[in-house]
């Protein structure tokens, strides 16, 4: 519970975007024309298959279980069983999941539509269609996932202790001052002063 805990979200407000005039039709072709340039239905399509086999074949609840002492132990004496396990429950998890993803890009990709047609103007957006279907822009499409992923993996093994090192110095911290208005919620229930109600959780 203790590392789980400083994994929880956060949830906080965002401030309120100003409302822009609907863009015109024009402007929504030139956008819809410079998306598929930056970022092809094809390639999304391919990325997002992956990431569903990737699910079904029980990557998500590895991740979630992985760590568990139990775990680990029975996959020492069963690795069998415990891939046939994350199979099943992978398949279980790809079904309820492959509708929601595939609802989720096909709004993301139309959101990015009409953000970029109301940020942009059709000449400035026609420009940058050409420049990611020219061979530098074709180039900087196709390496950008190797990149992101290189970057990514270079600052996690430069950090990844440094993270883990600051997480744990301040779990204590962290629990004194979740258990003020949680009491039961991590180890062992703190006891309440006499006669007073548990305070009501502040609403959001």
């Amino acid at each position: 519970m203790r590392l789980l805990l400083l994994a929880l979200p956060i949830v906080t407000s965002q401030p309120a975007l100003a409302q822009s005039a609907a863009p015109s039709a024009a402007a929504v072709t030139a956008a819809t024309a410079m998306v598929e340039a930056i970022s092809p239905a094809t390639a999304e399509k391919a990325a997002l298959d992956q990431q569903i086999a990737s699910v079904r074949r029980g990557a998500l609840i590895a991740q979630l279980i992985g760590n568990s002492p139990q775990v680990q132990a029975e996959a020492q004496r069963n690795q069998a069983g415990v891939q046939a396990m994350l199979g099943r429950a992978g398949a279980i998890q790809a079904d309820a999941l492959t509708p929601v993803f595939t609802q989720r890009q096909a709004a993301v990709r139309a959101a990015s539509i009409q953000a970029f047609a109301t940020q942009f103007t059709i000449p400035e957006m026609t420009a940058i269609s050409a420049f990611y279907r020219s061979a530098p822009g074709t180039k900087l499409r196709t390496a950008q996932p190797q990149i992101a992923q290189q970057v990514s993996q270079q600052v996690q093994a430069q950090f990844a202790p440094q993270v883990q090192a600051a997480q744990q110095g301040i779990v204590p911290r962290i629990e004194a001052e979740v258990k003020t208005l949680f009491p039961n919620l991590i180890g062992t229930p703190a006891a309440a002063p006499a006669a007073t109600p548990p305070a009501a959780p502040p609403r959001r």
